[in-house]
């Protein structure tokens, strides 16, 4: 491997996995994947044709990019986080980004007509001196 990767793609076996910390490969598009589910932010990786603004997932380094996407400059990182205000382009194929799992029932509900009147009852001539 060469000396210009960043030092966890430069430990035998790859990325260390979690808890067991046994070493795996991990795709590019895995690599995405799983930064997608741990930030719950669309991934994209190296290769991939994304205008916009993203971030490194390993050092947050930010660019505003045109073409396609190049390895991090600052860490050798393949993984970017999308961090635009617009929403993320819709790639297809292999070109299709990492989405974040969708949202959990436990996450707050929209409800449709809830009236949002005010519970505080304001009453006027009240003093607040102390008597």
């Amino acid at each position: 491997m060469g000396s210009n990767l960043p030092p966890q793609r430069m430990r035998p076996g790859g990325i260390a996995g979690p808890a067991g910390g046994q070493g795996r490969n991990l795709s590019p598009t895995q690599g995405a994947q799983e930064a997608a589910k741990r930030l719950g932010l669309t991934c994209f990786h190296a290769g991939q044709q994304v205008p916009g603004l993203v971030g490194c997932v390993a050092c947050q380094f930010q660019i505003r990019n045109r073409g396609t996407l190049p390895t991090c400059p600052q860490c050798g990182e393949l993984v970017w986080a999308w961090l635009d205000d617009a929403p993320p382009p819709n790639l297809t194929g292999d070109n299709a980004p990492a989405t974040p799992p969708p949202a959990s029932a436990t996450e707050a509900t929209v409800e449709e007509g809830v009236s949002l009147e005010p519970t505080v009852q304001v009453q006027e001539n009240v003093s607040i001196e102390p008597t």
